[in-house]
């Protein structure tokens, strides 16, 4: 064999499988023992997946929101804390403006649901699959 040839052999060898690109999996079996099936002849399981945790269930995250308040309703209660203790005004009548700032903590608590779609990410090898998130349509 040539140069030429074995260079072309060489570089024949080495092209790189075709990249599959995001696909649409299907829910068969939510978390804990997760199944997703990819077509109609791969089945996947936890095993097989990487799973984003705010797709699952107690997954937390801190929040602070910073905003403007403003209520129309007549009547209820107003708890201001600028020292402590709080205090509680009572709203008779007429509205309710104000800045507020809100800390704290958001807490999931559903997660993936037989016959939800999820958006997978195939590995090179396509031995791992990465769920990225639930798919929705509009």
């Amino acid at each position: 064999m040539d140069g030429i040839s074995e260079l072309a052999k060489m570089l024949k060898e080495r092209d790189n499988q075709p990249y599959l690109g995001p696909q649409i999996g299907e829910v068969i079996t939510p978390p804990p023992n997760i199944q997703i099936a990819l077509g109609d002849k791969i089945i996947l399981t936890k095993e097989h997946l990487v799973i984003a945790a705010h797709a699952l269930t107690d997954y937390q995250r801190e929040i602070n929101i910073t905003g403007d308040i403003q209520t129309t309703e007549e009547g209820g209660s107003v708890i201001l804390q600028v020292n402590p203790p709080p205090t509680t005004y009572t709203v008779v009548d007429g509205s309710v403006n104000g800045n507020v700032v809100i800390t704290g903590a958001i807490k999931y608590t559903d997660t993936l649901k037989k016959g939800d779609k999820v958006i997978l990410i195939p590995s090179t090898d396509e031995q791992t699959y990465f769920l990225i998130d639930k798919a929705v349509t509009l």
